[in-house]
């Protein structure tokens, strides 16, 4: 079982991951995630650190101005592997409207006594 700790440090990795991704911060979006690490979204996989960078860099150029939205965590785990779905809502700041809504599946690592995705899917 997770010590309440682990998860606090997985909540704030979720939140590292937004705050990267909306502020067009591709290397520290990619650190969020392990060495080998992966999303899966509707377009494909992209997995290890450059792929990632570029995804983030191509997801910052598409949609400049959303915030993710994140909320609803259900953590589970024991020692160094979790396991997290999350709903995601993301809004655009022009008009506050909803652009799109999915969720999160996630696999986690501890690596180095650090919480990273190893695997995120986006499930729309």
């Amino acid at each position: 079982m997770l010590s309440a700790e682990d998860r606090l440090a997985i909540m704030d990795l979720s939140a590292r991951y937004c705050h990267a991704t909306d502020s067009h911060n591709a290397e520290a979006w990619a650190d969020t995630f392990t060495a080998d690490g992966a999303i899966e979204a509707p377009q494909g996989v992209s997995q290890g650190r450059d792929a990632l960078i570029q995804f983030s860099q191509g997801v910052n150029t598409n949609m400049p101005t959303v915030r993710h939205h994140v909320s609803n965590l259900v953590i589970d785990g024991d020692g160094d592997s979790a396991t997290m779905s999350s709903y995601l809502n993301l809004i655009n700041t022009d008009g506050n409207a909803t652009v799109f809504t999915a969720m999160y599946e996630d696999q986690l690592s501890r690596v180095d006594g650090e919480w990273k995705f190893a695997h995120r899917k986006i499930v729309v």
